[in-house]
């Protein structure tokens, strides 16, 4: 043998002696080797919100609904917020109804939070025209009409049309009109109803993919306004329509007490309201959760 492979040999016997030891000191000890550092455990995605509010001709937001979108598993609840309830406005009150009258573009997100103790992470409002043009970008909708209904015209002259009953193809402004519609002697309940049937819809039409929903907010313009920007409600809204489309969505109408009726009446959250949104947003409740 070489002189470099006594020396070799050597080394190498002098290593697993002293590995030997080590391991038997360890066995002596009654220690064992530590255990690997175990890797961060993924958090749970938080919750988003918007606030999607529905103006009539008048600029009142008839319609008014918070989505909040879930990624694990992929979920969309829709809560319809009664546009009668009282909401609070710097150190007064307001409907939510009467919010988007308001100078303050904020003032419907503050006025939820503060009453429902609920995030609301952005806002888009769509006033009738705006609406209408998302209808009509969905290809129209379809209603079943129990009886005829007579929808007024805006401009001048003033002019009605009537449709149904059966089932009708509303055509972008023809489903403004009747979702927001205001029927005498109808109660706030059944106006909810219609105007919820019709943003569902709109919801399950909207487009499949990221460039045509951006075309299509794009195209709105400023009758449609935001709160956050276009790309930050491009795959919210993704995440909406497939959702409401593969039967992963929820819709719920907040339980309200009339505490003033009349054409426009005002409301405050019904026993029961708070911990429903509890239990619809579980991850964007506000510090301090449900009161009251």
């Amino acid at each position: 043998m070489s002189v470099a492979g006594r020396v070799l040999t050597v080394i190498v016997g002098a290593l697993v002696v002293v590995l030997g030891l080590g391991g038997l000191s360890l066995i002596l000890s009654g220690e064992s080797e530590p255990e690997p550092s175990p890797s961060p455990t993924s958090t749970r995605p938080v919750e988003r919100t918007l606030l999607l509010q529905v103006l009539d001709a008048e600029g009142y937001a008839l319609g008014n609904f918070v989505l909040g979108v879930e990624q694990e598993p992929d979920s969309t609840t829709v809560l319809t917020v009664p546009a009668s309830l009282l909401v609070g406005a710097g150190d007064d009150t307001r409907t939510l109804g009467m919010t988007p009258k308001s100078t303050d573009t904020l003032a419907a997100v503050k006025g939820i939070g503060a009453t429902l103790n609920l995030r609301v992470d952005a806002a888009l409002t769509l006033d009738r025209l705006a609406f209408a043009g998302l209808i009509d970008a969905v290809d129209d909708i379809w209603v079943d009409l129990p009886t005829a209904v007579r929808l007024p015209e805006v401009g001048e002259p003033a002019q009605t049309r009537t449709l149904g009953p059966g089932w009708v193809k509303f055509d972008g402004l023809a489903a403004a009109d009747y979702a927001v519609l205001r029927l005498p002697g109808e109660d706030e309940q059944a106006r909810i109803a219609r105007v919820q049937q019709v943003v569902g819809l709109a919801l399950e039409g909207l487009p499949r993919n990221a460039e045509r929903m951006r075309q299509l907010l794009t195209s709105l313009g400023s009758l449609a306004q935001s709160t956050v920007p276009t790309e930050e409600l491009v795959p919210f809204l993704l995440q909406v329509r497939w959702d409401v489309n593969f039967g992963d969505a929820r819709y719920e109408v907040l339980p309200v007490t009339i505490v003033r009726d009349g054409v426009r009446p005002a409301s405050i959250p019904a026993p029961g309201a708070l911990e429903l949104v509890a239990e619809l947003f579980p991850d964007a409740l506000l510090e301090g959760g449900v009161t009251g």
